[in-house]
C-alpha cells in the first residue's frame, strides 16, 4: 500500500526516508521536524515506510499529512522485514538524486537538509555524507552516551574523509546507492547494517565525509541496564561485521583506538577488588591503575562539558568495555558454531 500527498512544483533535490516500526508515539516529531526545513518543501519528498507495524503508525502518518498539505510525503506499507528492508524500499521509490537517511525517534534541526546537501558540494564527490546526534536528556547515563558520540566526532572532524555513516543523519547519492546494492536486507534489526554498508562502500573505493553541522536530536538510553543492553548489541553485530571487513576490525575513522585497550584491560578492576578482599590487602586494587590511567584523556574531555558525567566517567567505561568484550564473545561464538554470515540480498528482490 502507497499513500502519495503532496506535489513537486519544482525539480526534487533530495528524498527523505524514514522507516518506523510500532513509532505512533514518536513519528509525528519526526515528520514536523522534518517539515519545519530551510530548503523549500516543494524541493524534497518525505517518504515514510512503515514496516508492518501494528500500532496506530499509520493513522498518525496520514492524519498528519492531511493537516500539513504544503509537504510532498509518500507513505509505504509493508510486511514487516526490518530496517534494512524498509530504507531500501525508500530509496527504489525515491526521485530525487541525493537519499536522506533519518530514524522515527529522531528530530532534525532546520537547516538538516540543507547540511547535507551542502556536503555533496564538497572536493572529490563524496558517495555518503554523516551528521551528528545532539540530545537534551537529563540522566547521567544518556548524557554519557552523548559524551561518547561527542568524542567520536572531535576525532573524525579532523579527517577529510570518513568510513562509517550511521543512518539516523545519512546522505547517500542514488546512482552509488543503487549500484552497490543499498543495505543488507539480512540483518533483522537496526544494529550494524548501516556499518556494513559504510565499509562496503569504503572497500570499493568511493568517498564519505563527515558533516557535523547535520544534527539531529536523539534519546539515548535513560539507565545503565539500557546503555548495556545497547552496547551488547553492537558488540554482537559490530563482531559479524567484521567477519567480512577484518581489517576495519584493526581500524576504522569511528572507533577509538583506546577502546580496544579499555577492553582488554577491564576485567583487571573486579579482579583487584575481589584479590583486595580475599586477600585483606588493598595494595591489590593497584591492578585497576591501568584501566584508570587509559581513562583520563575521556575524563578531561568530560569534565570540559559536564562534570557530573566526568566523575561517572570511569564506571561508564568499563562498564561499555564489559558489555563489548561480551557482545564480541558472542559474536565469536556465533561464528563458531557455523552461524552463517549475513549474506547481501538483491536490492531489487
Amino acid at each position: 500500500m502507497t499513500v502519495d500527498h503532496g506535489q513537486a512544483g519544482t525539480e526534487l533535490l533530495c528524498s527523505v526516508i524514514v522507516p518506523v516500526y510500532n513509532g505512533a508515539q514518536v513519528i509525528e516529531c519526526c515528520l514536523k521536524s522534518l517539515a519545519n526545513q530551510t530548503v523549500a518543501p516543494d524541493r524534497y519528498e518525505i517518504i515514510v515506510v512503515d514496516d508492518g507495524s501494528v500500532d496506530e503508525t499509520a493513522t498518525t502518518v496520514q492524519s498528519w499529512i492531511v493537516q500539513n498539505p504544503q509537504v510532498i510525503v509518500r507513505l509505504v506499507y509493508q510486511a514487516h522485514a526490518g530496517p534494512a528492508a524498509a530504507r531500501n524500499r525508500g530509496a527504489r521509490m525515491a526521485r530525487a538524486p541525493y537519499l536522506l537517511f533519518t530514524d522515527a525517534d529522531c528530530r532534525v534541526i532546520p537547516r538538516w537538509i540543507e547540511a547535507l546537501l551542502q556536503g555533496f558540494d564538497q572536493p572529490g564527490s563524496p558517495a555518503g555524507l554523516m551528521g551528528t546526534y545532539l540530545s537534551d536528556q537529563t540522566t547521567l547515563a544518556a548524557r554519557f552516551a552523548q559524551l561518547e558520540f561527542d568524542d567520536r566526532y572531535r576525532r573524525m572532524t579532523r579527517r577529510p574523509e570518513i568510513d562509517l555513516v550511521a543512518t539516523y543523519s545519512a546522505a547517500f547519492r542514488r546512482d552509488v546507492f543503487l549500484l552497490e546494492g543499498g543495505f543488507d536486507q539480512s540483518f533483522p534489526e537496526a544494529n550494524n547494517e548501516d556499518v556494513e554498508f559504510s565499509y562496503r562502500l569504503s572497500e570499493a573505493g568511493h568517498h564519505m565525509r563527515f558533516v557535523p553541522e547535520a544534527q539531529v536530536y536523539h534519546r539515548h538510553a535513560d539507565t545503565w541496564t539500557g546503555y548495556t543492553r545497547t552496547k551488547l548489541g553492537r558488540g554482537f553485530w559490530r563482531t559479524l561485521v567484521y567477519r567480512r571487513y577484518p581489517g576495519k576490525a584493526l581500524k576504522d575513522t569511528y572507533t577509538p583506538q583506546i577502546l580496544k585497550l579499555e577492553i582488554l584491560l577491564a576485567p583487571l578492576v573486579p579482579l583487584g577488588v575481589l584479590l583486595a578482599l580475599l586477600r585483606r590487602s588493598a595494595t591489590w586494587l593497584a591492578l585497576a591503575g591501568p584501566f584508570l590511567l587509559i581513562t583520563l584523556p575521556f575524563i578531561r574531555f568530560s569534565a570540559k562539558r559536564d562534570r557530573a558525567v566526568a566523575v561517572v566517567s570511569p564506571w561508564g567505561l568499563w562498564l561499555r568495555s564489559v558489555a563489548f568484550a561480551i557482545g564480541i564473545a558472542g559474536g565469536l561464538l556465533a561464528g563458531m558454531r557455523g552461524q552463517p554470515e549475513q549474506s547481501q540480498r538483491d536490492l531489487n528482490e
